[in-house]
Formats: C-alpha cells, sequence, structure tokens
C-alpha cells in the first residue's frame, strides 16, 4: 500500500511525540473492532464525512492513494482515530492551535493512597469541567446532526473515534495524589518506571508489546490480525449487555476502579514491572479494547443513523 507524502510526514510526526492514550496501533485496532461490527449504511456514512474534513486538517489527506476505494476508506477510518493525537505537533502551530484539545483525552478522578493500604478517593478534589466525558456527550448530540458543515462534523467524527478509545485506557480517568505529587500524577505520567517510559506509556503500549508487528507485515495487515484476535476472543454477542449505551460516566469509573485495584499495586518507581505483572496488566485491558470497538459501533450506529 502505498501513502501519499502527506501522510508519510504525519506518521512520522506522530510517532516522535509523546502519545497520552492508547499507540497508535491500540486506537487503529479499537477503530477496525467497530468498522467490522457497524453497519454498512455507518460505514458508508463515516467514510462520507471523513473525506469532507477540512484542508487544514491535513484528516482526509490519511486517506491512502492506492487500493480499492471500501479498503481505503476503512483505512482511513482507521488511521483518524490517530489524527488528534498526530495533531499535538507543535511544528505546525497553526494546526495546533485550532485542532488540538489536550483536556478532551481524559478526565481527573482523585484518590491516594492511606496509611492502611487502601484506596482513598479525593472528594475535595474535582475533575476539569473540559473532559472525554463532556466531550461524548456533547458528540453524541452533534455527530448526527445534518444540518451542520460537513468539514465540522469530520473532525467531530476523527474525536469520537480517539475518544472512545481514550476512555477505556484506565489511567484516562485516574490521578494518584501522593505528598511529592499533590495535584495528582496526571494519570500516571508523572510516575517513572524507567528514565525513559512512564507508568502510562507503558499501558498504553500493551497491545503493540503483547502483539509485536512481523517482519514485512503491513500496518494494515498487522491491524487486521490482531483486530481478528481480539474479536474472536470476545465477540460481540459476549460482551452486548455491557454495552451501557451514552454512559460514560459508568465507563470512566470502570477504568477508575481498574486503576486503582489493578495499575498500581505491584509498581516500584525506577523498575520495570515483571512479567507477571505485564501478563496481568494484558488481561485487564484485553477485554476493555474489545468493549471499547464495540462501544464505538454503538456510538456511530446511533449518533449517524439521523
Amino acid at each position: 500500500m502505498k501513502k501519499s507524502p502527506w501522510m508519510i510526514l504525519v506518521l512520522i510526526a506522530a510517532s516522535a511525540l509523546p502519545v497520552r492514550a492508547w499507540d497508535a496501533s491500540g486506537h487503529e485496532v479499537i477503530a477496525r473492532i467497530a468498522w467490522d461490527a457497524m453497519k454498512p449504511e455507518t460505514r458508508a456514512r463515516a467514510a462520507v464525512i471523513l473525506a469532507s474534513a477540512p484542508p487544514d486538517a491535513d484528516l482526509a489527506s490519511l486517506l491512502p492513494a492506492d487500493g480499492p476505494q471500501s479498503v481505503r476508506e476503512r483505512q482511513l477510518f482507521e488511521l483518524a482515530s490517530t489524527w488528534p493525537d498526530i495533531v499535538r505537533d507543535k511544528n505546525l502551530q497553526a494546526r495546533y492551535e485550532k485542532y488540538h484539545h489536550g483536556k478532551w483525552h481524559y478526565i481527573n478522578h482523585f484518590w491516594e493512597q492511606a496509611p492502611n493500604g487502601a484506596a482513598r478517593d479525593r472528594t475535595d478534589m474535582a475533575p476539569d469541567p473540559e473532559n472525554v466525558v463532556e466531550r461524548l456527550h456533547h458528540y453524541e448530540q452533534t455527530l448526527g446532526d445534518g444540518n451542520r458543515p460537513a468539514a465540522e462534523r469530520a473532525v467531530d467524527l476523527a474525536w469520537v473515534l480517539h475518544l472512545v478509545g481514550d476512555i477505556h485506557q484506565p489511567l484516562h480517568s485516574s490521578a494518584r495524589v501522593t505528598a511529592d505529587l499533590p495535584q495528582g500524577d496526571q494519570g500516571g505520567n508523572l510516575v517513572k518506571i524507567t528514565d525513559q517510559e512512564s507508568l502510562h506509556w507503558y499501558w498504553d503500549q500493551l497491545v503493540s508489546k503483547t502483539y509485536p508487528k512481523r517482519a514485512s507485515e503491513s500496518q494494515e495487515a498487522y491491524v487486521t490480525r490482531v483486530a481478528r484476535a481480539f474479536e474472536k476472543r470476545f465477540p460481540a454477542s459476549s460482551l452486548r449487555r455491557r454495552l451501557a449505551a451514552g454512559r460514560f460516566e459508568d465507563w470512566v469509573q470502570a477504568g477508575y476502579v481498574t486503576s486503582k485495584t489493578r495499575v498500581y499495586p505491584g509498581v516500584v518507581p525506577g523498575h520495570e514491572p515483571s512479567r507477571r505483572y505485564r501478563r496481568r496488566a494484558f488481561q485487564t485491558i484485553e477485554p476493555r479494547i474489545a468493549l471499547a470497538g464495540y462501544r464505538l459501533a454503538d456510538f456511530l450506529d446511533r449518533a449517524l443513523a439521523r
């Protein structure tokens, strides 16, 4: 598959940035699971909307140059899920100022470790009102509004593709408060487990580290293989009762509990987590990745049916 020169540039730029969500492969896998689960008419509407993105967003330019139209549209859908991280690049200042919104990627619920070792909520510290839950409620109302310009809806759709993935990363719901970090650890971003890696980034890469890319395997083939593995292990029928459509705060609370009970126990700053910790961590996020894909499909089926 050939890529446009601009697409190559933006992907290189994205790989050089400190990504604060699932890594690009994780987001693409979630988007692929959603694409497979969506109704055909939803796929068609999503493809038309993304193709209408404003030129200064550099979103529609992610469409691959070669291949069957249906495959190219699916790949654009997958790549669009990474666009909100691509626009973090400050080298393109105008695009960064217009489209980057750091607070939209997460919601911080604060907690601390009590003297007895139990996790204790800090009810005196509230999340910022501008957050991932607020945004998803907003897009639930606006994405399907055909009276809005298609270019605006394209940007909205890219954000939905990304944020539904983000909200399922447990550390996008949590900020641990300590004596050294009285304002919280920013979802584990300030907890260094090695000189180069934070606790947050460790969890972001669990999919790509557990399913490493094979030699000479294209990104599309890789995304397909990994998505199929999740779909086989967790078919949509097995998670249908957990969709909780539109209950975004419930989605966050599940991640918040996971963060307190399964992310931090066993972590020692400055030390690479054990193999046992990694296995347990992947077992924790495996159903959440699949559920994120099915919830994204349900969100779009409902929003774009109007």
